[in-house]
């Protein structure tokens, strides 16, 4: 998988809400204004800065939630995500590093892997437990 964040020290260090979704339209990711909005009231994803800004940080947490929805649900990836997360997002160094721990996750958990996994009652835990495992010396 490309990392659509590898050329994001280019981009100035805040964007405004149609900054964000058009920087991922030329990454062909289908993040949208209101996916952004739902994610922020759902408390998944932080506010942005000054009340209307979004850092790198929110940028590497939305590429993590695009991700992690093809298998889990949004309250699953909101108790996986919250220990890494701080005001302003995901930390770029973690995000790195959870980018690649991710993709493995979710090739492995394809199939049957993912059929078990939704017959746990506590998936969050587990994803949780998976990442801490993975980050273990990057905690926020």
């Amino acid at each position: 998988m490309v990392n659509p964040l590898s050329d994001i020290k280019q981009y100035s260090p805040t964007f405004k809400i149609k900054q964000v979704v058009e920087f991922f339209e030329r990454k062909n990711i289908g993040i949208t204004r209101p996916m952004i909005q739902n994610y922020i009231r759902s408390g998944l994803l932080p506010s942005p800065v000054s009340g209307r800004l979004y850092t790198h940080k929110h940028l590497a947490a939305l590429v993590m939630i695009d991700r992690l929805k093809t298998v889990f649900d949004i309250p699953t990836i909101k108790e996986a995500m919250a220990p890494f997360m701080d005001e302003e997002g995901l930390p770029l160094e973690i995000y790195t590093e959870l980018l690649a721990k991710t993709e493995k996750l979710l090739t492995s958990f394809a199939g049957a892997a993912a059929t078990t996994l939704e017959e746990e009652e506590d998936n969050g835990t587990l994803l949780t437990m998976f990442f801490a495992v993975g980050v273990k010396n990057s905690v926020v």
